[in-house]
């Protein structure tokens, strides 16, 4: 069973950008947003690494389901940083998976 280290990077970048979001501004919907996204992605990618290849419709859902939560977030603000780099890292790691299932 070989790691999947890029989902795991992706995961601690989600968790390290909620306990930011959390200090920078306070908010505890970022901190728990972060760090369970964070978790559920990194479970879901080591469990998919080690398992037939339909496994990793998994991970890509929780990260489409977050690309469209910070994308949504995006459009709203404008802003590229945070929503808008979590929307497309998010898009890109959920290819990756969906790539990976085919």
């Amino acid at each position: 069973m070989t790691a999947d280290y890029l989902g795991l990077l992706f995961s601690a970048f989600i968790a390290l950008g909620g306990v930011i979001g959390y200090f920078k501004s306070n908010s505890i919907a970022s901190l728990v947003s972060g760090l369970v996204f964070g978790m559920l992605i990194s479970l879901s990618a080591q469990y998919a690494s080690g398992q037939p290849k339909g496994y990793s419709l998994l991970p890509a859902a929780l990260c489409l389901v977050l690309c469209f939560v910070m994308g949504s977030r995006f459009l709203k603000s404008k802003k590229f940083m945070p929503a808008g780099m979590v929307a497309a890292t998010s898009l890109l790691m959920a290819t990756r998976y969906v790539l990976k299932a085919c």
